[in-house]
C-alpha cells in the first residue's frame, strides 16, 4: 500500500469497518472483462481464525455462479464513504472514507447448519439488534449461500485532519 499512514492492520478495525459497510463489490476474471457485482453479505470472524468468511445468497443460476464455477478465485471489496470535503484550491478535496479490500475462494455452501447459519449472518450485517431469525424451509432450500474463505486482506482509511475537520 503506498500511502502506509491509512493501512488499517489491526483485525479489530478490520472487523469493524465489515460491520459498519453494507455492499461487498465482487470480481470475477471475466472471459473478455472482469466481472463485477455488489452483493449484500454477511460475515463471521472468529478469534481463532486469520481472515473473516463472507457469505452471499441468491439464486442458484446466473452470471456469477458461471463465473465462480469456472474459476472460484475472487477479488472483493467493501466501503464506507463518509463524507467528501471540498477544499480550496481543489487538489486539496478528498474522501474521507474507510474501506476492506481482499482475495480469496468462493464455493457453495450444501450443509443445511451451516446455509442457515449464513444466511443469518446475512441479516444481523442489516439488523444487528433483531433475531433470531426464523427462514422458511422451502425458501432456503431454493436459495444459494456462497461462501467466501478470505486468503488476502488489508484495510484502509482516510480520516480527516485537522485542517479538513
Amino acid at each position: 500500500m503506498r500511502r502506509g499512514e491509512r493501512a488499517i492492520e489491526s483485525k479489530d478495525g478490520q472487523k469493524a469497518i465489515l460491520e459498519h459497510c453494507r455492499v461487498c463489490s465482487l470480481a470475477f476474471s471475466g472471459d473478455e472483462y472482469p466481472y463485477v457485482i455488489p452483493l449484500n453479505y454477511g460475515f463471521v470472524w472468529n478469534e481463532d481464525q486469520e481472515t473473516p468468511v463472507l457469505y452471499f445468497h441468491g439464486a442458484p443460476v446466473g452470471t456469477k455462479i458461471e463465473h465462480m464455477e469456472r474459476d472460484n478465485r475472487v477479488a472483493f471489496c467493501v466501503q464506507n464513504e463518509k463524507e467528501i470535503k471540498i477544499l480550496e484550491p481543489a487538489c486539496r478535496s478528498t474522501m474521507i472514507y474507510e474501506s476492506v479490500c481482499g482475495t480469496g475462494r468462493l464455493s457453495r455452501v450444501a450443509d443445511p447448519g451451516e446455509k442457515g447459519e449464513a444466511l443469518t449472518r446475512i441479516m444481523q450485517q442489516y439488523d444487528p439488534e433483531g433475531g433470531p431469525y426464523e427462514f422458511a424451509p422451502e425458501v432456503a432450500a431454493r436459495t444459494t449461500v456462497l461462501c467466501l474463505r478470505v486468503e488476502t486482506l488489508t484495510g484502509k482509511s482516510n480520516a480527516p485532519k485537522p485542517e479538513q475537520a
